[in-house]
């Protein structure tokens, strides 16, 4: 392999591993800051309940709903809510069980997401390694990045079943004025990533069979 295919090799695994481990890294420090926040608010209140997700303004964007208070000059400021995280004692009588379903199934889904998160490195890793034995253009390390492909596109899936059921579970409990509950956002560039990586096995493939049945040849 030459010079130039390992360094934009090793350039696009160290972007790739930087990536995601931020991504994975604001998945684990929301989750933790939410589960700290939620053990101690149950703590103080047994019949606490925990919803929230993405909202929008029903009049549309830009249309400024709410109000805060600028501290430096005291003075109301108009914005938009685009999050919303309550902590309710008191839900309604009667939630489908579809609802409670759902918001069970997104909680599972996103541990899922978080333990393909943390086994893309190794992927890339024995990518990585692959290169430097000089074994980039081989079958197995082509199932490997289609691989990764498979996963990336997989994670994006998941990401908005979690996402449609997070904005199912708040229309359930929550409806705030001027608001609605909305799909929250999508990490396209997953979706991007994972087709074009998908694109790119599939010509590793076709280029590695040639080079293959050219050797046999020769």
């Amino acid at each position: 392999m030459s010079k130039k295919l390992k360094f934009y090799s090793i350039c696009l695994a160290i972007v790739y591993v930087i990536f995601f481990a931020h991504n994975a890294y604001e998945s684990i420090k929301f989750g933790v800051a939410g589960f700290k926040l939620g053990y101690s608010q149950s703590k103080e209140n047994n019949n606490l309940h925990v919803c929230g997700g993405d909202v929008e303004p029903v009049a549309g964007a830009l249309t400024f709903p709410s109000t805060v208070i600028n501290e430096k000059t005291g003075e109301e400021v108009h914005c938009e809510i685009r999050q919303i995280f309550a902590y309710m004692s008191q839900v309604p009588d009667k939630i489908p069980f579809y609802v409670k379903t759902m918001s069970v199934m997104a909680d599972v889904i996103g541990i899922i997401v978080l333990a393909f998160f943390a086994y893309l490195p190794f992927i890339v890793y024995k990518i990585l390694k692959s290169i430097t034995k000089n074994e980039f253009y081989s079958i197995r390390n082509i199932k490997r990045i289609r691989k990764v492909s498979l996963i990336l596109l997989t994670i994006f899936v998941l990401t908005f079943f979690v996402n449609f059921s997070t904005m199912t579970v708040t229309k359930a409990y929550l409806q705030i004025k001027d608001y609605t509950s909305c799909i929250g956002y999508l990490n396209y560039s997953l979706l991007f990533i994972g087709l074009v990586i998908l694109v790119l096995s599939e010509i590793l493939k076709y280029t590695t069979v040639i080079k293959e049945e050219q050797d046999l040849t020769i």
